[in-house]
């Protein structure tokens, strides 16, 4: 029997040390104390803010498997030494009682009246204190009615005792353990927001643009997970997989950290570029009188030159908004283009610099082939500054997902052009998410934003050539409608 309590024990050691959530593991603690005690019920408090804080309580006869997160919620047990919890966390001392009803120690009101409203009969107990390595004390666990063979309510034998003692230290430790894990994550993501702050006071819409990225994802994740659960999908993500992929969620912009404002914030063509050729159009325009007034020209080409600036500055002003240029408008600006002035010194001034054309005669958009290249090289950086966080050990796969965020499966995308399986899921989930957000968001300074559907739409478009994976557009918009209502509320 000893033997057999010492597999146990190291199994469930095995078992506790693996588990990487939280909840789980918690449950589990409750699952192997009652397993290993062959008793009816359990109950697990966490020792926090000077109190015992109910946790998991669960009761085979009964059918009771409760959490402190959903169900009934129970009030905190105080450190009266009157509650045979509160007993055995203040000594860090096991307790076993035969019979509840005739132990007058302890203050056992509390079962007695809940005996009455559910026909149950409280009786053997078993209680232990979770003191980790450092002698902190973690919590304490309730075991209730050991089991004989045929069912029957039997006190806790000695050989228990032994058995939880141990099960405590080891449970006590697994949960410290679970919560270091938790405060280093929990640092990591507050840097992650340090970055994502650093971006907003830059580019005060991508500050929106990663949050809103971080909930589409989680969205569409759990929105898998839970048709992974009633199987009717093959996908799933792990409780690590959710993780690693929800920050690279949060990081897969970091990169424009270091984008000129001026390029990522532009929200016209010519930019800052406008004021300096109306100044050079005001400029022209009072040489172009001197040389009137000294005899250089006449009258009418003075007037005729007025209103050609007159006029091509309110018509550049008018194309610097536009998003989309005819083929007219653009020969008109190249035309302006080929004018230049040229004084009595023979210094020659163009209307528009070769730089200035370039922004003006864009077919669509505001970018210039340069400061499209620059836009691009985000992901670069990206890739380049996670490489210098060292995520490798917590987050193998987080270089690889977000630094594929602007690739296409047809390889049109960007930085590698990866084409097909190169891209993973994870990235393609990224991929899709990025273009809605992108499409949809109401405080781009460069577009209005699209409607939902009209975004859906262009990106059913664009699985339609090949460039976004059609299963993950699907599972969106499935998610997209399951959390309708909480979208609408986070656009409010």
């Amino acid at each position: 029997m000893a033997k057999l309590h010492s597999d146990k024990i190291l199994e469930i050691g095995i078992q506790l040390a693996a588990e990487h959530d939280y909840d789980a593991l918690l449950s589990k603690i409750i699952d192997c104390a009652m397993e290993v005690t062959y008793c009816d019920g359990g109950t697990l408090y966490l020792y926090e803010e000077d109190q015992l804080n109910f946790c998991i309580v669960k009761n085979q006869s009964l059918g009771i498997n409760r959490d402190g997160k959903s169900g009934e919620q129970y009030p905190p047990v105080s450190m009266d030494e009157k509650n045979v919890c509160a007993y055995a966390a203040i000594h860090r001392k096991l307790l076993n009682i035969e019979d509840a009803y005739d132990c007058g120690e302890f203050d056992f009101s509390g079962p007695r009246e809940y005996d009455k409203l559910t026909g149950y009969r409280t009786k053997s107990i078993l209680v232990f204190p979770l003191v980790n390595h450092e002698d902190k004390l973690v919590g304490v666990v309730q075991l209730i009615n050991a089991l004989d063979e045929q069912g029957g309510v039997i006190p806790f034998g000695e050989e228990c005792e032994k058995v939880v003692q141990s099960l405590g230290s080891q449970a006590a430790v697994a949960v410290s353990n679970m919560r270091f894990v938790q405060e280093i994550e929990q640092l990591m993501i507050s840097i992650t927001q340090v970055f994502t702050d650093a971006i907003d006071a830059r580019i005060p819409y991508n500050y929106y643009h990663s949050r809103n990225v971080h909930f589409y994802t989680k969205m569409l994740v759990d929105h898998i997970n839970r048709k992974h659960a009633r199987g009717l999908t093959d996908r799933s993500f792990s409780f690590m997989e959710r993780d690693e992929l929800l920050m690279a969620a949060l990081m897969h912009d970091i990169g424009k950290l270091v984008i000129p404002n001026e390029v990522i914030d532009k929200s016209s063509r010519l930019g800052h570029k406008l004021p300096l050729v109306l100044e050079r159009f005001g400029h022209l325009t009072a040489l172009y009188q001197i040389d009137y007034l000294e005899g250089r020209i006449d009258r009418e080409k003075w007037e005729d030159f007025q209103n050609t600036l007159v006029k091509a500055g309110q018509r550049i002003e008018e194309l610097n908004k536009k998003e989309h240029l005819s083929d007219e408008e653009i020969a008109y600006v190249q035309q302006l283009a080929e004018r230049i002035y040229t004084n009595s010194s023979g210094q020659a001034i163009p209307f528009l610099t070769l730089e200035e054309k370039e922004c003006l005669t864009i077919p669509t958009g505001n970018l210039t082939g340069a400061e499209r290249e620059i836009i691009r090289s985000h992901v670069d950086y990206t890739i380049k500054y996670l490489h210098k966080m060292n995520f490798d050990k917590r987050y193998p796969h987080i270089i690889q997902w977000a630094g594929a965020h602007h690739e296409f499966l047809d390889g049109s995308g960007y930085p590698k052009g990866l084409k097909g399986d190169e891209i993973p899921f994870e990235a393609r989930i990224l991929m899709v998410v990025d273009v809605f957000e992108a499409l949809t968001s109401s405080d781009r300074p460069y577009k209005k934003p699209m409607e939902q559907q009209k975004a859906l739409t262009v990106l059913t478009e664009m699985a339609d050539e090949g460039k976004v994976d059609r299963e993950v557009l699907d599972l969106f918009m499935e998610a997209l409608v399951e959390n309708a209502d909480q979208i609408q509320l986070m656009h409010h």
